[in-house]
């Protein structure tokens, strides 16, 4: 009988320990994501993408969409990028990504960029407008989109893979 209190007493320790963990990751997030949109209606855009065509939210009406807002800069977005590819490989038919880039001005090195880290999915060239739109002061920033145009969540910061996953898994599609 020992043996088994000390057993469960083990458990505890760590049940403890990680719900305290999950209960300060939960606070630093909401700290972090205070002055983000709510639940409410994504603003609508329309960028250009790194091939001169339009892309706009409202075209993809109806899927999940994961917003992904990045510097090409920004140390943390870089060590994101192996997550994303994985995430884009595996997502389904009515699962979106689109890459808003903020330092837009310079397209050819943007490509560059996305030659250098085998990145498939769309890059669309960011403006200070929609940035400000979606009150973007950090990267990596992430909205996750319900398919009927409502803000499911957000987050900021280097998210895993299975992160992005279950995060979009969890937003709905009509």
């Amino acid at each position: 009988m020992t043996a088994l209190r000390a057993v469960w007493k083990h458990l505890a320790s760590w049940a403890w320990r990680l719900a305290l963990f999950a209960g300060l990751f939960g606070a630093v997030s909401a700290y972090q994501t205070r002055h983000h949109l709510g639940r409410e209606p994504a603003p609508d855009f329309t960028l250009r993408d790194l091939a001169g065509n339009s892309v706009s939210l409202s075209q993809h009406r109806g899927k999940k969409v994961l917003i992904h807002f990045f510097a090409t800069w920004c140390g943390v977005c870089r060590a994101e990028l192996p997550s994303l590819r994985g995430l884009v490989r595996n997502l389904g038919p009515n699962e979106v990504l689109l890459a808003v880039v903020e330092d837009s001005e310079d397209v050819p090195a943007i490509r560059r960029f996305a030659r250098e880290h085998e990145l498939s999915y769309p890059i669309l060239l960011g403006t200070p407008e929609t940035l400000a739109a979606y009150r973007v002061g950090s990267f990596p920033t992430n909205y996750y989109v319900n398919g009927d145009g409502s803000i499911h969540a957000s987050t900021v910061g280097l998210s895993t893979r299975l992160g992005m996953a279950l995060r979009l898994f969890w937003t709905n599609a009509p």
